[in-house]
């Protein structure tokens, strides 16, 4: 039977997005990225959510309108 991540794994996976498109403080991801890689990687939507909204908590993301960005904390996480 398969683990399902912890929170802090379902973080590095939000992470991971940023790392994987090469993203910089202020740069964002739209929707369509991070379901792309979720789907090559396996991933489900529902971990990414929840590390991402860690991630908007701990201020490693930033939530726009219809994006969310990589902070100068985030980047440091990568």
């Amino acid at each position: 039977m398969a683990t399902l991540p912890t929170d802090e794994g379902k973080l590095r996976m939000a992470l991971d997005l940023f790392e994987h498109f090469d993203r910089q403080p202020g740069q964002g991801l739209l929707a369509n990225n991070i379901t792309l890689i979720a789907a090559q990687k396996g991933w489900r939507i529902a971990d990414i959510a929840r590390g991402l909204e860690i991630g908007i908590e701990r201020e490693f993301f930033e939530s726009g309108s219809h994006s969310i960005k990589l902070t100068e904390a985030g980047f440091a996480a990568i």
